[in-house]
């Protein structure tokens, strides 16, 4: 509330260079088709729409953790696996929820596309779209659990989720005026 500059200016700051190299890497490839259907002032409205939506996202799920759980969540142990404790009060930086959405997008216009989920496993962009989803999900249900997951426990879920459905629902209108066009 005191500073609403920052739901838009923490898309240009990451948490390291891997952080940032990533989503860069990603909105290249996601990115240029987007880019090619819709054009550059399409881009940056999906960009910062994807974005805003991610952190207006972040702050909300963040501020519903604080509400269930107080300022931090005490390890907890699952299947024997002690999980890391987690505050409900930590800061996102990067623009993983802008770059999701074209991710989305990009599935709702080429959904039989081939694509390397995290570099390395080969499937159509629909199924690994589902994937990231899905884990993202998890990852979500388990904090609203009290539960930090391994790895994936530190990604900001709520913010990845925002910007993917802001992509998918933005794909979906791409697709449909494109075929309007053809």
């Amino acid at each position: 509330l005191f500073k609403p500059w920052t739901i838009l200016t923490v898309m240009l700051l990451h948490g390291g260079l891997f952080h940032l190299l990533a989503n860069m890497i990603t909105f290249y490839f996601f990115g240029t088709p987007v880019e090619k259907i819709a054009g550059s002032k399409e881009v940056l409205k999906l960009y910062i729409g994807g974005g805003i939506a991610a952190s207006l996202a972040y702050v909300g799920f963040r501020n519903l953790l604080y509400t269930l759980y107080g300022s931090e969540i005490a390890a907890k142990t699952i299947f024997g696996i002690q999980m890391g404790s987690m505050s409900t009060l930590g800061a996102a930086v990067g623009a993983s929820g802008a770059v999701v959405a074209f991710g989305g997008a990009v599935a709702m216009l080429y959904p039989d596309a081939e694509v390397l989920l995290y570099f390395v496993i080969p499937m159509k962009i629909k199924t690994a779209v589902y994937a990231f989803g899905g884990m993202e999900a998890f990852n979500l249900v388990a904090k609203l659990l009290g539960y930090q997951l391994p790895v994936i426990g530190m990604f900001a879920s709520s913010a990845h989720l925002a910007g993917l459905l802001i992509g998918l629902w933005y794909g979906k209108k791409l697709r449909e005026k494109h075929r309007q066009r053809s």
